[in-house]
């Protein structure tokens, strides 16, 4: 089970670097990986209580719900 917060919906549609600082900020013992929706990424396996995945589009803007995966 992942300590503290794992999911931030309210973040769909901002900026990347915006919504880094927020996840750090909120739960300081995860490390967010940025990644680009538009390129061929398969999720990575298993799951890491210390990452949180931020998918974005090419418009730099969160386009999936960051979660820790």
């Amino acid at each position: 089970m992942c300590i503290g917060k794992t999911a931030w919906p309210e973040l769909l549609g901002q900026n990347v670097e915006k919504a880094v600082s927020i996840i750090e900020k909120e739960n300081p013992t995860v490390r967010p990986v940025v990644l680009n929706i538009s390129q061929n990424i398969p999720d990575p396996d298993p799951v890491d209580c210390t990452r949180v995945l931020v998918f974005i589009n090419d418009n730099n803007q969160v386009a999936l719900v960051p979660i820790v995966r």
